[in-house]
């Protein structure tokens, strides 16, 4: 597996826009080689794309069509492919949090908790992420909630482990 230097949002960004980029420049590439295309195919692709509805179609399709083709390709190509074609050799890993706490010490539901009432629900941690929580709950003061709230989502992991 590859790692890189970057933060998740920073690779999430560079294959959105290294994407966006390569289509459109696909896209105005068709436009600039259209009229020297044999016959009247390249006359008639000329006269479609002169207008701002065409190109605005053309570029969204180049763009849909690099990145699907490049995310097909990806698993069978050298590293430094995919970072000139998607900006990034890895896909970002995207948070889970499932309960987060507010100042108060009150467990609320996180982005990925699928409640609404501030259940706690932990799909599972890695050991990593395990550890991280329980470095984190001791470094907190006895009487803090979010020790409390950490102990729940600690527990319920064991539980799912």
């Amino acid at each position: 597996m590859t790692t890189t230097g970057l933060s998740d949002l920073a690779v999430s960004r560079l294959r959105t826009i290294v994407p966006v980029l390569w289509g459109t420049a696909v896209a105005a590439l068709l436009r600039l080689m259209s009229p020297h295309l044999p016959g009247d195919v390249g006359q008639d692709l000329a006269t479609w794309l002169g207008s701002a509805d065409a190109i605005a179609l053309v570029t969204a399709a180049a763009i849909s069509l690099w990145y699907w083709l490049w995310r097909k390709l990806e698993p069978r190509i050298p590293d430094w492919l995919a970072r000139l074609a998607l900006g990034s050799a890895i896909a970002p890993a995207y948070s889970s949090v499932v309960a987060v706490v507010t100042p108060a010490g009150e467990a609320v539901a996180g982005p990925a908790s699928p409640l609404p009432d501030g259940t706690l629900v932990t799909p599972g941690l890695t050991d990593v992420e395990r550890t991280d929580l329980e470095s984190l709950r001791d470094a907190l003061d006895e009487g803090d909630p979010s020790r409390d709230a950490l102990d729940g989502v600690l527990e319920q992991a064991r539980h799912l482990a």
